[in-house]
């Protein structure tokens, strides 16, 4: 039997890996997805994606009728963007109005029965650099040392 969820949240496909983004309304979720686009990542979706188990593990694709589509405040919606085939999700971020721990324990959430990392980050300018190191620490890249 297939499970497969409604999730809303806007979801890039960055390095062959789906990283899933959550928030307020106007917290910086569609921008944050933009500037890993620029980075060579692909759209899945903006708002809300469908999440699937696939050969045991958790998966994203697009649920909108609108594929490609993305809404940027104060210019409206923008289309054209590549959409990214069904991808494996690597994490949740989370964009939060106020200040996150420096240095949180690290975090999960279970969908589908499937647990996945999460990581809660202020909402600012700096989200891109911080979505590709927890990339590379959650590919193994990069190790976090705990005091």
């Amino acid at each position: 039997m297939e499970y497969h969820l409604d999730f809303q949240a806007t979801a890039v496909s960055y390095k062959n890996q789906a990283v899933l983004i959550t928030g307020p309304s106007g917290v910086g979720k569609t921008t944050l997805a933009l500037h890993l686009i620029e980075k060579g990542g692909k759209i899945i979706g903006d708002d809300i994606v469908e999440i699937f188990i696939k050969n045991n593990q958790l998966f994203c694709k697009s649920k909108s009728k609108l594929k490609g589509v993305v809404e940027v405040r104060g210019l409206g919606l923008v289309s054209g963007l590549k959409v990214a085939k069904p991808t494996k999700v690597a994490c949740l971020i989370r964009l939060h109005n106020q200040k996150t721990e420096r240095m949180p324990e690290m975090k999960t959430i279970v969908l589908l029965d499937k647990k996945i990392p999460v990581f809660d980050f202020y909402a600012c300018e700096t989200n891109l650099i911080q979505v590709l190191y927890a990339l590379k620490v959650l590919n193994g890249d990069l190790n976090l040392l705990k005091e």
